[in-house]
C-alpha cells in the first residue's frame, strides 16, 4: 500500500497504482469490458492478453545478458603513487563496455594534485586512442578554485563530499564549485526545503543524500528527511536543475544501474592499486580481486568472490526479494550486506541496508500518481514504462 493506493509491479519494472476496489477487481479476474482492462493489458498484468514477445525483449534488456561490463571505476587516490595510477588506468581501459567512467576520490586536492592531473590527461588520451567516451568525476572534500577550473576546462565533473548539519547557511556555498554532491546527514540536519534551495543556489545539478549510519535511529531520521527533500524537489523541480541521484539510479530497473552494486555497477581501486568489487568493499580484503598491475580483466570471473557477489546481488536468488513489490527497482550491494551482517546474502528484510533502501523506494514510489513527479521524471529522462 502506498497511501490509499496499491502498487502492483512485475519483474520487468512495469507498474500500476490501483485503488483498493480496483485491486479487488483485479484479483477477482477482470473482464474485457472492465475499464481497467486496457490499462493493465498495456502493462502486461493480464494472463489472457499477455504479449510474450514484448516480455522477452524486456527480459533481455534488463537481464545480465545485456550487461556490458562495470560502468564505474572508483579510484581512491589518497596515498597513491604515479606509477600505480598509470597501471590502474591501464587496467580500467582493459575492461569492456562502450564507455568508461572514472571517479577520482580524495580528501584534499592539494595532497594528490599531481596524481589527479596525470589521470585526467592520461585517461583523456587513452580515450582518444581507443575511441571510447570517457567520463571523469572528481569527488573531494576540498580543492582550490584554480584546481576546480582545471577540472572544468578538461570536462571533469566536480562532486563535493558534504555533511549536512543543522540548517544551511544560504550565504556560504560548498568548498568548491561542484556540479554534484554526495551529502551525509550530520548532527541535527534540518529544513530539507532549505537544503533543496541551497543546492540549487550554488549550482549543484544532482545530489545523493546518505544517512549518518545504518543503525535504526539514523535510518529512520534519514527516511523522514529524504522524503521531505524529495517532496520539495518535486514541487519546485520544473524550474530547477537539481536532480535526485537515488531516483535516477533505482528507477533504472537494471542491476548495473544501482549505485555501488559490486562488479556489475562498479569496481574500485585502493592507493596500492588493488582491485575490489566495489568502493564499499575496499576496507575488506575478502573482496580484493588482485593487483591492477597483474590482474587481467578476463580472470575476474574466475574469482570465487565475484561469483558469490553476482549470485547474491540478483533478487531471484533471494527468497524474500523474489516476491517483493520492490524487486524491479531494488537490490542491496552484497558488500553492504557483508559490512552490516557478515554475509553477502544478507538477512532481508532485517538488514538495515535493506530497510534503508525500502524506505527510499517508499518515498519515491508513493509519488508515482503525482503528475508533477512524472513530469520531473520525463525531464530527468527516467523511463518508467
Amino acid at each position: 500500500m502506498l497511501g490509499r493506493r496499491v502498487l502492483i509491479t512485475d519483474e520487468h519494472g512495469r507498474w500500476a497504482l490501483l485503488t483498493r476496489k480496483e485491486y479487488d477487481r483485479f484479483l477477482a479476474g477482470l473482464k474485457p469490458s472492465d475499464p481497467l482492462w486496457p490499462v493493465l493489458q498495456a502493462c502486461g498484468f493480464l494472463a489472457g492478453a499477455f504479449d510474450f514477445d514484448a516480455a522477452a525483449r524486456l527480459q533481455f534488456e534488463r537481464s545480465l545478458l545485456s550487461w556490458k561490463g562495470p560502468g564505474a571505476h572508483v579510484l581512491r587516490l589518497d596515498g597513491m603513487e604515479l606509477e600505480t595510477a598509470r597501471r590502474v588506468v591501464d587496467f580500467v581501459f582493459a575492461c569492456p563496455g562502450p564507455q568508461l567512467t572514472l571517479e577520482l576520490v580524495f580528501d584534499d586536492a592539494g595532497a594528490v594534485w599531481p596524481i589527479v592531473w596525470f589521470i585526467v590527461q592520461y585517461a583523456r588520451r587513452r580515450g582518444e586512442w581507443s575511441r571510447r567516451p570517457v567520463f571523469l568525476i572528481a569527488r573531494a572534500r576540498a580543492m582550490t578554485s584554480e584546481q576546480a577550473d582545471f577540472l572544468r576546462s578538461h570536462g571533469v565533473t566536480r562532486c563535493a563530499t558534504l555533511e549536512l548539519a543543522g540548517k544551511p547557511d544560504m550565504g556560504k556555498g560548498p568548498p568548491f564549485r561542484a556540479q554534484r554532491a554526495r551529502a551525509r546527514l550530520g548532527p541535527g540536519a534540518a529544513d530539507p526545503r532549505a537544503w533543496v534551495r541551497w543546492f540549487e543556489k550554488w549550482g549543484v545539478e544532482s545530489a545523493r543524500l546518505l544517512p549518518a549510519g545504518l543503525d535504526g535511529e539514523s535510518v529512520a531520521a534519514f527516511s523522514g528527511f529524504y522524503g521531505e527533500f524529495l517532496g520539495h524537489l518535486v514541487q519546485d523541480g520544473e524550474r530547477m536543475n537539481l536532480r535526485d541521484e537515488w531516483t535516477l539510479g533505482l528507477l533504472g530497473g537494471r542491476l548495473w544501474n544501482l549505485p555501488g552494486m559490486d562488479v556489475l555497477e562498479q569496481l574500485a581501486y585502493d592507493a596500492a592499486g588493488r582491485v575490489y568489487t566495489s568502493e564499499e568493499a575496499c576496507a575488506n580484503p575478502e573482496f580484493a580481486l588482485g593487483s591492477a598491475a597483474e590482474l587481467r580483466y578476463r580472470d575476474i570471473a574466475q574469482r570465487p568472490v565475484v561469483r558469490a557477489v553476482i549470485a547474491a546481488a540478483h533478487p531471484d536468488n533471494q527468497p524474500m526479494c523474489s516476491q517483493c513489490a520492490y524487486r524491479p527497482f531494488c537490490a542491496v550491494a552484497p558488500s553492504s550486506n557483508h559490512a552490516v551482517q557478515g554475509t553477502v546474502w544478507g538477512q532481508t528484510p532485517s538488514s538495515p541496508a535493506c530497510v534503508l533502501q525500502m524506505g527510499i523506494l517508499d518515498r519515491i514510489l508513493e509519488r508515482l500518481d503525482d503528475e508533477k513527479f512524472m513530469l520531473l521524471l520525463d525531464k530527468w529522462n527516467v523511463d518508467m514504462r
